[in-house]
């Protein structure tokens, strides 16, 4: 099975085309996923990042208020390095985890991941390749407004505390341009799909 990694900016329809490559028979595992599970209550995780960030990060219920702690984790370099380090471990333990389960017959899985830079990171060891979605700042602002509660300054915190497209690109070995409407976006993530999916020469 070969394994790529499907990375993108906030806004820049990562997680549509990851659903499209599942439609088309991809096996997908998405970190935001994984990191979702291993800060539920009663995960060393969530204790860690409380004693760390305080206990505003987390609500009245003792489940973590994600806004909140990407707020402050987004704040400066060695917060965020400093949240990395508690959650990316444990993400990376259970992406090997899924990519185990997945049937003999999957002949190509993709890792949903935000940040894939580290090509000789522990994560970037997995993979055979890595495929990017970009689109412009502008457009990501504007599809990301009113989400979840995105405000424009949580949304500048984040991207600024993300790779530039241009970088996105440079260390990717495809691109997927998603600047358009769905159907030119669909035939892209099919074009990529039978590439990857082609037998190696």
């Amino acid at each position: 099975m070969r394994v790529y990694g499907l990375t993108g900016n906030i806004g820049s329809g990562k997680s549509t085309v990851a659903r499209m490559l599942r439609e088309l028979g991809a096996f997908t595992v998405d970190a935001d996923e994984m990191a979702g599970e291993i800060v539920r209550p009663g995960e060393p995780a969530l204790s860690e990042i409380a004693a760390r960030f305080g206990r505003e990060v987390l609500r009245e219920d003792g489940t973590l208020d994600r806004a909140a702690l990407a707020d402050a984790a987004f704040s400066d370099p060695a917060s965020l390095r400093d949240l990395n380090s508690i959650t990316h471990p444990r993400i990376l333990e259970r992406i090997r985890e899924k990519l185990s389960g997945a049937g003999e017959e999957i002949a190509v899985a993709f890792v949903e991941a935000a940040l894939l830079e580290d090509r000789e990171g522990p994560l970037g060891s997995l993979l055979d390749g890595v495929v990017a979605v970009t689109c412009p700042r502008e457009t990501r602002e504007r599809r990301t407004a009113g989400r979840r509660g995105m405000t424009p300054e949580g949304f500048r915190l984040r991207a600024d505390a993300q790779p530039s497209e241009e970088e996105k690109s440079a260390l990717a070995d495809f691109v997927v341009e998603n600047a358009s409407d769905m159907e030119t976006l669909r035939a892209r993530v099919l074009s990529l799909w039978e590439r990857l999916r082609a037998p190696k020469p």
